[in-house]
């Protein structure tokens, strides 16, 4: 089989060159399945950061609806307060000139 030692120095060559090879292999095999995972990890975030953006967007929502219904309720009652100092100011207008007499 090996009748030199330059050919027993090829063959071991050649034989540590395959295992180099086949390490080589099995490393980007890995390396593969970490990108893979990674990028499943960023598709989850970029899910959660969405659904997290439409939930802040729907509590956004809540309070402007909210914030309407207080300012239209405030108004009104604004409106109820000024009938009430109306009607108090008529009241002592008319009680000032019959207390005159």
């Amino acid at each position: 089989m090996f009748s030199t030692s330059v050919d027993l120095l090829y063959g071991v060559i050649a034989l540590s060159v395959l295992v180099f090879t086949a390490f080589l292999v099995w490393i980007m095999y890995y390396i593969a399945q970490i990108l893979r995972q990674g990028n499943e990890v960023i598709i989850e975030i970029r899910e959660k950061i969405e659904e997290f953006t439409e939930t802040l967007d729907e509590i956004k929502d809540k309070v402007l609806a909210s914030a309407n219904s207080i300012s239209f309720v405030a108004s009104q009652i604004g409106g109820v307060v000024d009938f009430i100092q109306e009607r108090k100011d008529r009241k002592t207008v008319r009680k000032r000139p019959s207390s005159k007499k």
